[in-house]
């Protein structure tokens, strides 16, 4: 394992960004109406859900990097086969603006189009940020995603005063991802691969972890996108406002879950299980903390947060912290199966079924689509929880064999001696 000081840079970085989206939920929240809120945080949720496939590129990327030779990856061609998905993603967001713009009832073509080079942005940094992390350059990381949150905030926050209207805090998210990205590209032109011969990437890590990471984090964003489809323009506010505070829950525990990961990759690597059980206790203690404390405390969070006219968000909020502490060490454990390249991964389309099925079924209320939240994702949770005991298990035993193998005495005639050693 990788001393924790440098991972624990990555970890609060990722939380700073974690607390730099709450704030600004929570200035949208006071700025824009109720109405127009719940439009910003559908738009939102969407555009996280278009954006995990794009995002998960950087664990395969982090995998493969942090299991190999320092330097070992040229990464020149990646980039520009990202830079040129992101502009057919552009493209695609403009002639897609009739269509998204009738599902989210957002009245014109400006958000889609910001939407459109938000995605742009994360495929971009995909390669980049994965590269940067897989050699633990920690520190560099977490000052650029922080300031590119920063960007995030103060753009969306400005506009908004000027024009409470959707178009804002899109497009400080565009703005401040582009910033994010610009960034990233820079810090890997500087680095040189040092390896005596280029490898390629492995076309199946990244796509296992494409697979993988999407049918997880729709959990995040299918029931918010539901709200806004089924409840008025009101409750889907209430049901934003409630999901915005609770993925506290998860910020805290996936950052931890990010941070840790290619030391997991490595010691998946070499069937050395350490980090995996250190891990999953940071990541399961952080998000059981966050979502204590957002239950106990949710009237007040409600209040302090996005005030009285959101109050009909408490309930919501209580069921939607415990559902997001277990997204939290759901994307702990779909890396960790990641790490050992298993199919498993695929698992979690099936907790992304279970949720498009609940809300179809029921969603009358705000409380009702968290309800069918927290029971996608308490049934995937005991799923890849148990698969991850398999995985660790067998791991244990290979090594186990290892070690027999190495003590293995020399066999009878080799040097006159039988096979126990006796003269």
């Amino acid at each position: 394992m990788t001393d924790g000081r440098g991972r624990h840079q990555l970890t609060a970085g990722l939380l700073a960004v974690s607390l730099l989206s709450v704030a600004a939920n929570v200035v949208f929240s006071r700025v824009l109406a109720t109405a127009v809120y719940g439009a910003v945080g559908s738009v939102l949720a969407l555009a996280a859900l278009l954006a995990i496939p794009l995002s998960a590129v950087q664990a395969g990327v982090t995998r493969q990097v942090a299991v190999a030779a320092p330097g070992a990856h040229r990464l020149a061609r990646p980039v520009a086969v990202t830079a040129g998905g992101a502009a057919a993603i552009v493209l695609a967001s403009l002639l897609l603006v009739p269509a998204l713009d009738a599902l989210l009832h957002l009245h014109g073509a400006w958000v889609v189009a910001l939407l459109g080079a938000y995605l742009a942005a994360i495929l971009l940094e995909g390669v980049p940020r994965g590269a940067l992390v897989g050699e633990r350059r920690y520190a560099w990381v977490a000052l650029v995603v922080v300031a590119g949150a920063s960007v995030r905030l103060g753009v969306g926050w400005g506009w908004a005063l000027a024009r409470p209207d959707a178009v804002g805090p899109v497009a400080g998210a565009a703005i401040g991802e582009l910033a994010t990205a610009g960034a990233l590209l820079v810090l890997l032109a500087r680095r040189r691969a040092s390896g005596t011969r280029e490898r390629a990437l492995r076309v199946r890590d990244v796509g296992l972890s494409v697979a993988g990471f999407t049918g997880l984090l729709s959990l995040m964003s299918i029931d918010t996108v539901a709200a806004r489809h089924w409840l008025s323009g009101p409750r889907a506010g209430y049901y934003a406002a409630a999901s915005a505070a609770g993925s506290i829950a998860y910020f805290a525990s996936a950052s931890a879950a990010s941070a840790i990961f290619p030391d997991v990759a490595k010691g998946a690597s070499s069937d050395d299980g350490r980090s995996f059980w250190v891990g999953l206790g940071e990541v399961a203690l952080l998000g059981v903390a966050s979502a204590v404390v957002l239950a106990a405390a949710a009237p007040e969070v409600v209040a302090v947060v996005f005030g009285s006219r959101y109050a009909a968000a408490r309930v919501p909020l209580e069921v939607l912290a415990a559902s997001y502490a277990l997204l939290g060490v759901l994307a702990y454990l779909v890396g960790h199966h990641l790490a050992h390249r298993s199919r498993a991964v695929l698992w979690s389309w099936a907790g992304a079924a279970v949720l498009l099925a609940a809300v179809f079924l029921e969603h009358r209320s705000p409380t009702a689509v968290a309800l069918d939240a927290l029971v996608a994702t308490g049934s995937l949770t005991l799923v890849l929880a148990t698969t991850s005991v398999v995985l660790e298990a067998r791991s244990r035993e290979r090594a186990r064999e290892r070690g027999r193998a190495t003590v293995q005495p020399a066999p009878a005639g080799a040097d006159g001696r039988d096979a126990v050693g006796t003269p």
